[in-house]
Formats: structure tokens, sequence, C-alpha cells
């Protein structure tokens, strides 16, 4: 519960209903992504993950990683492996560039998960400090998650990493 300070500073406690809707539906992509490592994928289901990069536990390979992008798009579709989900996190093995690469990612730090074939998208905003590591240095920051719409329609290669930037508004 959170204090909303609406009433003239008594004590006056509410729920932080924000925060109960972005666990309940990161309870969706977990429970999606556990069907899918035990049964596989089903129909025509395939995922579009984006996630934050900058989170300590994510772990990706390095020419994933840009220097100002701070967030990953995955898709998971034809070429993946070994997808485990437990309750903090899952990974996966992808292709990319022909070569299977581990990708571990905390559902924490999940911005928008997407199910095209059905027309189904989740997006989630990050508003709790993540600790950033800097040149081993912690430091704190305040990430917000802004996405653009995603082009549902554009054509992507299975396995193929997509940047964000092509969605994004050129300044």
């Amino acid at each position: 519960m959170v204090d909303n300070n609406d009433n003239g500073g008594l004590d006056n406690k509410g729920f932080d209903y924000d925060t109960l809707v972005e666990e309940s539906l990161k309870i969706v992509v977990k429970k999606v992504l556990k069907m899918t490592s035990e049964d596989g994928l089903l129909g025509e289901s395939h995922f579009f993950i984006s996630f934050n990069s900058k989170d300590p536990e994510v772990v990706v390979p390095s020419e994933l990683r840009g220097n100002d992008n701070s967030e990953i798009k995955i898709i998971i579709q034809h070429q993946f492996w070994d997808l485990k989900t437990t309750e903090d996190h899952f990974e996966v093995t992808l292709s990319f560039n022909g070569q299977k690469k581990n990708i571990f990612v905390p559902f924490r730090s999940i911005t928008s998960f997407t199910d095209p074939s059905v027309g189904f998208s989740l997006q989630f905003k990050i508003d709790q400090p993540i600790k950033l590591l800097s040149d081993g240095n912690n430091i704190q920051k305040n990430e917000s998650s802004k996405i653009s719409e995603v082009n549902l329609e554009k054509e992507t290669k299975s396995g193929e990493v997509v940047s964000l930037d092509e969605f994004r508004d050129k300044k």
C-alpha cells in the first residue's frame, strides 16, 4: 500500500493499483512462456519480447547491447531452444547470424510482450530504480519504458534481432 498524502497530512493509505495490475499482467507472460517451454508454440503464435538490457541480471550476447539503446527486442518463433521459465526470469537459446546464443531475462526487466498472431500486446513500465553497473561502479537510474507502436504487418525473419530505432520517431 502507498500513502496518498491527500488527506491534510493524515495517514490515508490506498492501494497501489498500477503496481498490482503490472504484477498481474506479468503473470500472463510467465504462464505463456511456461506453457511454451512445456508444449512448444501453439498454432501461429510467436512472441516479440522487449526488455531493459541495463538490468544487471540480463544476459545477452555483447553484439546485442548498444551504447545508447537500453532496450532489446527478441523474437521467439522458429529458431529457439531450451526455453526455461522460473518465477523470476526466463532463459532461451536463440540463433544470431547462424550461432546459438543464450539469453537470460528477469521478468522485472520486460517492457513489452506481443503475440502478433492474435493481436495481443502488453506494455510495462519500469518505475523502480534499477541498479546499473558502469565501469564497476553501482549507480542508480530511474528507467521508464517508452515504446512506439510496432508495425506488426512488417515481416521479420525468424531469429532476427530487430533494432527498436527503426520504430522510434526521428528527432
